[in-house]
């Protein structure tokens, strides 16, 4: 009995495995070149729905306010506002105020309003962005004269929106803009969709129009509010009707029905999407009762009932973890708009869950949390000099298109988050978010009053200033008490570093679904980061649709040739992928399987099935059987990587790696050497026949698409021989320059799997997942002494036993033993048991953490 207890245990520890996500121990973990032992899992963070109860309460009671500022800003914050705009404050004196004389001085010349000419496109003077600025000034500025001022200035610049607006949509394209008359266009603030589908302004500056109203509402006269209800009324029918991927059906409210299609549910993580939301939402709130038509006053229910409840479930399901499916390009845009509107809910007294349903409580979604602890997991150890103006900068674990390689400023969506978390008190997120804007955007703390000065959107330095209190005391780095591994659950992105030094070891991994705009081929790609600079990661960039640059040939992944699709000419963007070998964008047969992952002291485990990626049903094209790879990381410096590849007799099978530099080859092995003077190896163990080549960069076709800063700029193709089903085994190692690469010996065991020794430890991967298992026998190198086996029943019991024998070790692991297997998986042995909870250091208040 005793012992069937233990063995419960066991099995209890292994379920709490299987959802973990990160490493328990705070503290840096030491590097050692030869690990003493490997020790069990040492963290069991599980996912978000797990760790935390249900959605907390309100932090106060909600009850909706009746008076003006309302929106983001309320009554009760103005005394405090105004007494932060002083000269004690250099975010207020040498930010914020020479950013309006700049704004007013643009007014004055005429150069806003004169050269808006009121399209759906980038403006350099959107009225609107600075109506908004002028507004929120007219709230802080310390001078009753200058507050009387700048509301004016709003209400001049707002009203000529709303009266060309108020006059309905054109029907001819007629107009000519100030310095562009060869070209006719829809009058200013008239184009049929300009507030709606795809519009770029109104996700850009859609904000500015409620924001404008709500914080001059006393200056604006009783016709001004009938003009501006006419306008709002219809440009949120518009919204509802036509917004780009709106909820259907149209006025289905808080209906399960509508998370029936899963299709739609994931593109409620699109940018268009979330500012449609924020934009229906925020205008429906910004008027009074008695100024607002019912239609207006009711477009909040379907702002919160359809819009919110698609995004609400896709960030609890498909996209839960903090990571959302477009990217760096788009998603800190998409988060931005659905902050911005939830914090409109909370300051309008709105957020009341009996009302408008439990999505518009912000802290009772763990994802908003999870933002935040995600981007900390998901930027690089060290700083490099940004090439636009010296500054320096972290890199990022880049995702989805890229028009530029760069980290962007994460203000718009964590300036709000910090505002809501002022309004409910939550003093921890809220460092973090102060510590993330003060030290991890470009520049660092040094550039943090130019940031507000030099603002691309005046929302942004609006946001800076609100979330920065100037007597508060610094902030302190969030950092030291995370895990060093992290799992976003939704898009199965992985994130490990050996500690949270600057010279830190760095390994990311990708098995995402792939479904809605800007999303690239990545499935079973990952990224090694050494000491300060990448050495190998995805050639980034911004496809013309979803070709060439967005496929996988530009990721560390398998290429395997597919069937070619039917009814598609040459030039479609659809056989490019095909001649690639590439996963499908947009049109791939379904998910891939589940991101299989373990965390311990001395390793990571990832690994996954992508063959769903590799197949397009409605393309025809479907001849991949089986694509699939495992991945040990070693640490520090070694990574084993297991591939399996099966598809038809002459349709070709490879792995490609990307490279800042060109390699030079000697065989199997190729041999990269960083411009700091760091090496990457790359040691092709299997197939024996396979051949290695440098890939030729003026024949990548993928120059003009090609991410700015980009360092990846060379590739090295890894091809088997001729046939249907074929394994790759790979070394991936990182060195220090001057170093030789560490000796690699091949196992390969006549029970079905296959690895190699490296350093003492021997890994070994199932040549066919989920292979049956009545033994496993391998002999590995004399001293080995650390044996790490992949590919096994989760949590099932082994036995195994090592002996020496004719200079090597012989292992034999039988089923039905007390070593266990973990919840991926991965036996360790010998094993050395512990298993603790990750406590998460950036929580949404009132969160209550169970024990496991």
């Amino acid at each position: 009995m005793k012992q069937m207890g233990y063995r419960l245990l066991w099995i209890l520890l292994s379920i709490l495995w299987m959802a973990a996500c990160g490493d328990d121990d705070p503290t840096p973990t030491a590097e050692a070149s030869t690990p003493a032992g490997i020790a069990a899992p040492a963290t069991t963070k599980a996912a978000p729905s797990i760790t935390r109860a249900a959605p907390p309460a309100p932090a106060g009671p909600s009850v909706p306010a009746a008076d003006h500022p309302r929106l983001w800003i309320t009554t009760s914050d103005l005394a405090r506002l105004r007494g932060w705009a002083t000269a004690g404050n250099p975010l207020y004196v040498d930010g914020l105020l020479p950013l309006a004389e700049r704004a007013k001085s643009d007014m004055d010349s005429g150069l806003v309003i004169g050269e808006d000419c009121g399209q759906r496109g980038y403006s350099e003077y959107p009225s609107e962005a600075y109506a908004e600025f002028f507004a929120f000034l007219s709230l802080i500025d310390p001078s009753p004269a200058a507050r009387a001022d700048y509301a004016q200035r709003a209400r001049t610049l707002l009203m000529h929106v709303m009266d060309a607006a108020a006059l309905g949509p054109a029907s001819e394209q007629d107009y000519r803009c100030p310095g562009d008359p060869d070209n006719a266009v829809y009058p200013p603030f008239r184009d049929p969709i300009f507030f709606t589908e795809d519009s770029d302004r109104l996700r850009w500056y859609g904000e500015g129009f409620p924001l404008t109203v709500d914080w001059i509402y006393d200056t604006l006269t009783t016709a001004d509010k009938a003009t501006i209800n006419t306008v709002f009324t219809r440009w949120g029918n518009e919204i509802i009707q036509s917004g780009y991927h709106h909820p259907e059906p149209v006025g289905l409210l808080n209906d399960p029905s509508l998370t029936a299609n899963r299709l739609q549910v994931r593109w409620a993580g699109n940018n268009y999407f979330a500012a449609h939301m924020r934009n229906l939402g925020m205008m429906s709130l910004a008027l009074d009762a008695a100024d607002a038509s019912p239609a207006l006053q009711g477009y909040l229910a379907n702002a919160t009932g359809a819009w919110l409840y698609l995004l609400d479930e896709a960030t609890r399901t498909d996209v839960r973890g903090g990571l959302l499916p477009e990217g760096f390009e788009y998603s800190p845009q998409t988060a931005s708009y659905a902050l911005q509107f939830l914090l409109a809910l909370r300051t309008a007294g709105r957020d009341n869950p009996a009302q408008l349903g439990p999505a518009v409580v912000l802290d009772g979604n763990p994802f908003w949390g999870d933002l935040v602890t995600s981007y900390l997991h998901a930027i690089s150890p060290a700083t490099v000099e940004n090439p636009d103006n010296g500054l320096q900068v972290y890199q990022p674990a880049w995702y989805g298109d890229a028009q530029r390689y760069l980290l962007p400023d994460f203000i718009d969506a964590f300036g709000t988050l910090a505002i809501y978390d002022q309004q409910t008190g939550n003093s921890q997120r809220l460092n973090s978010l102060r510590w993330i804007q003060t030290h991890t955007t470009p520049g660092g703390a040094a550039a943090l009053v130019e940031r507000v000065r030099g603002a691309d959107y005046f929302r942004s330095a609006i946001l800076y200033f609100a979330m920065f209190d100037p007597a508060a005391a610094a902030a302190s780095d969030p950092r030291t008490a995370l895990p060093t591994g992290f799992v976003a659950e939704g898009m199965q992105r992985l994130f490990s570093r050996t500690d949270w030094t600057p010279q830190a070891r760095w390994l990311t991994y990708a098995l995402s679904w792939n479904q809605i705009d800007h999303q690239q081929a990545d499935g079973n790609h990952f990224e090694f980061y050494r000491n300060g600079e990448w050495l190998t990661k995805a050639r980034t960039g911004y496809a013309n649709i979803a070709e060439g640059i967005a496929s996988s040939e530009f990721r560390n992944t398998l290429a395997i040739e597919n069937s070619r699709p039917v009814d598609r000419d040459d030039t479609d963007w659809r056989i490019d992928l095909w001649r690639r070998g590439s996963q499908w964008n947009y049109v791939a047969s379904a998910d891939p399987g589940p991101l299989r992952h373990s965390f311990y002291p001395a390793f990571t485990y990832a690994g996954g099935d992508a063959t769903n990626l590799y197949n397009s049903e409605s393309e025809g094209s479907t001849a991949v059987t089986h694509a699939s790879r495992d991945l040990v990381w070693l640490k520090p410096d070694w990574m084993l990587v297991y591939d399996r590849a099966d598809a038809p007799s002459g349709n070709f099978k490879r792995v490609w790696w990307q490279l800042p530099q060109a390699a030079t080859l000697n065989g199997l092995q190729a041999r990269m050497t960083t411009a700091a003077g760091q090496q990457l190896f790359i040691t092709a163990l299997l197939p024996a026949a396979a051949t290695m080549q440098m890939a030729n960069p003026a024949n990548d076709g993928v120059t003009d698409t090609v991410a700015t800063y980009e360092p990846m700029t060379q590739r090295v193709m890894v091809e088997a021989p001729d046939g249907e089903s074929v394994r790759f085994l790979h070394l991936v190692q990182g060195a220090d320059g001057g170093a030789s690469p560490t000796a690699a010996v091949l196992i390969e065991s006549a029970d079905g799997f296959a690895g190699a020794a490296i350093d003492q430890t021997a890994i070994l991967f199932a040549v066919t997942p989920g292979q049956p298992f009545s033994q496993l026998v391998y002999t590995a190198p004399a001293g080995t002494t650390n044996h790490i086996i992949t590919g096994l029943a989760a949590g099932a019991g082994y036995a195994v036993t090592a002996t020496e024998a004719g200079g090597g070790v012989t292992v034999t692991v039988l089923p039905g033993g007390d070593v266990l297997a973990d919840g991926a998986g991965v036996l360790v042995w010998p094993a050395h048991t512990q298993a603790s909870l990750y406590l998460p250091t950036v929580l949404a208040k009132n969160a209550v953490l169970h024990s496991q």
